[in-house]
């Protein structure tokens, strides 16, 4: 019996095999992954930044799971090509593996703007244990380092390497840090708390250039302006694995274009996760990985299952704040609303974006304990009445959902 086969490391190769074997038990399964790791938790890198680094702490599953699973996995093993009329695949440009059905789980790779200097010494990305390990190895002694890039995984790096007696500057390109999750409001007061802890902030910043003598010690700014630094990490987007396809006729645009049942133009052939794009988008968070990964096994396993969108959200925490942001947040014609909360003193902003008397997005900084009530109510396109609407005041609000 041919194998059904996910290759990736990430939540969604496992929330795939999970879901599959929770169905069927017997067909073998195999995940060919690229690390050699099992599956962890990759949004929890950053907490490890300037300290050494423990695989154990971070994994998802014990290792004895996969075992009492029936799951055989190929740790350290990359799929360097498909071939869709013979259904095999090629590790290391080598060996064949026989499939009956595929799972492309094998999810996105950190991007680097091609800037002169970004082969220097001490020059990093974060997108993987080995990555944090290789970073703690080259910077443990280092002081002061840069930040490219003002969202999510910069600012926890930030935060993190701060938090271990690093001198920390980071540099976002737009005019305030985490605009895809945030508002100009909350990000200046996430901003302002991240200076009370020191970390320096340079917005509207154009990285143009690397300069040192084998390592790094440099960033040239716009107009000429430099800033010392011994060490510096991107945290300038994702980009889907797209390579792995390259040569099929799998159909692709950002992602790996999937339809509801997270099949591809090609009947056995699934993708899931980052690598995944579903309806136009390719997220690339936690979150909707897991389910387009659970969804996919179910349909490996032969149960037709539908995806429903997963509402976005993020979870950020740093600077001794919380901060939560889901759905629609941007101020687009979309919006046609918004009840808001404001309290500077106590470190809180709280938002709520309105249109067709529906909640579509969320702000929460400070006081994130609304967060599940009004998630729900935009996963389910509650309604809210004029009544309630037309007081504007938003503890009115949460307490009527």
């Amino acid at each position: 019996m041919k194998p059904v086969i996910i290759i990736g490391g990430g939540i969604a190769a496992l929330s795939a095999a999970e879901a599959f074997r929770k169905i069927d038990k017997d067909t073998p399964l195999i995940i060919f992954s690229g690390e050699p790791y099992y599956t962890y938790y990759r949004m929890r890198l950053s907490e490890s930044l300037g300290k050494d680094p423990s695989i154990e702490s971070l994994l998802v599953k014990p290792i004895n799971w996969y075992e009492k699973n029936n799951i055989d996995v190929a740790l350290d093993n990359q799929v360097t090509s498909i071939d869709v009329e013979n259904n095999t695949i090629t590790i290391d440009n080598q060996k064949k593996h026989p499939f009956s059905k595929l799972l492309l789980a094998n999810g996105s790779s950190a991007f680097v703007p091609p800037i002169p200097g970004r082969e220097l010494e001490n020059v990093f990305s974060i997108r993987t244990f080995n990555d944090v390990k290789q970073f703690y190895d080259f910077t443990k002694d280092k002081k002061s380092g840069v930040v490219i890039g003002g969202g999510l995984l910069g600012l926890e790096a930030a935060w993190a390497l701060s938090n271990n007696q690093k001198n920390i500057t980071v540099i976002e390109g737009g005019p305030y840090i985490l605009r895809r999750q945030l508002d100009e409001t909350a990000a200046n007061l996430i901003q302002s708390l991240g200076e009370k802890n020191n970390i320096n902030f340079v917005l509207s910043g154009r990285s143009e250039e690397l300069k040192g003598n084998k390592e790094v010690e440099q960033v040239v700014l716009g107009e000429g302006k430099t800033l010392s630094a011994e060490f510096v990490i991107f945290a300038t987007g994702v980009r889907s694995n797209l390579d792995i396809v390259s040569n099929t006729p799998i159909k692709t645009s950002r992602g790996i274009l999937v339809n509801d049942y997270m099949q591809t133009n090609i009947d056995n052939i699934y993708a899931a996760g980052d690598v995944a794009e579903y309806n136009g988008n390719v997220f690339g968070i936690w979150p909707v990985a897991k389910e387009q990964g659970k969804i996919a096994g179910m349909n490996l396993a032969g149960q037709a299952t539908t995806y429903n969108e997963v509402v976005p959200s993020n979870f950020l925490k740093v600077f001794g704040i919380d901060a939560f942001s889901a759905g629609n947040t941007s101020k687009d014609g979309d919006i046609q609303k918004t009840i808001s909360k404001y309290s500077p003193n106590d470190n809180i902003y709280q938002i709520v974006f309105i249109k067709d008397n529906s909640i579509i997005g969320t702000i929460l900084v400070g006081n994130t304990k609304p967060a599940l009530k009004i998630s729900k109510a935009i996963k389910t396109k509650l309604k809210i009445s004029d009544k309630v609407l037309n007081q504007d005041d938003f503890d009115v609000l949460v307490n009527s959902l």
